[in-house]
């Protein structure tokens, strides 16, 4: 499907999982074992299930091809089980997953469950401003030549995901660029919508 209309939230079963967290490198998210001890008790999370989200619902692909310059192709998924990806139409242009997940604390207290984000060489941790917020994190990766940008965006209980991932060779800040516009189009689509 190549032009998105927002899907209208419906009840349905489990969530999706922050599944950047591997590729940038983010291990360590356990489920309390004693050899997690280090990281702290794992938080308390929802327990009644969630109406759907999908964060396509808020962003216009006109505007993503323009703002990543290049021309995706858009995938909404169904209103029962929803995606959001952005493939480039060119071989060798930056490609983009979203998810969400509901998470009770900040995303001090997320970083802090998955263990250490150091800043090093190939990667680094930004707290960019991003209007309508609670907080956002931008983790930028260059590992084995291979950009990969991973935004998070809190409203509320509401945190959003943007994974972006290009081969050499990259515009690493064309794409952190992006990145960040698109965690404000997700914050402004959450607020109107009064979700998180």
């Amino acid at each position: 499907m190549r032009r998105n209309r927002p899907l209208a939230p419906v009840r349905g079963a489990g969530l999706t999982a922050l599944a950047v967290l591997v590729a940038v490198g983010l291990a360590g998210c356990g489920g309390g074992s004693t050899d997690d001890a280090d990281l702290g008790p794992m938080p308390d999370l929802p327990t009644t299930t969630p109406a759907l989200w999908n964060p396509c619902g808020g962003l216009d692909l006109d505007t993503m091809d323009e703002r990543f310059g290049t021309s995706f192709s858009e995938a909404t998924g169904t209103d029962s089980s929803p995606q959001c990806t952005f493939t480039p139409d060119e071989d060798g242009d930056v490609a983009l997953d979203l998810n969400y997940s509901l998470y009770p604390g900040g995303l001090d207290d997320m970083f802090d469950t998955f263990g250490a984000v150091h800043d090093g060489a190939a990667t680094t941790v930004a707290t960019p401003s991003v209007d309508l917020a609670d907080d956002a994190r931008l983790v930028v990766d260059t590992t084995d030549g291979t950009l990969a940008v991973t935004g998070f965006v809190q409203t509320g209980d509401l945190v959003q995901v943007v994974n972006a991932i290009q081969p050499e060779p990259f515009d690493e800040a064309g794409v952190r660029r992006g990145v960040v516009a698109v965690l404000a189009d997700l914050a402004a689509y959450a607020d109107a919508e009064g979700a998180g």
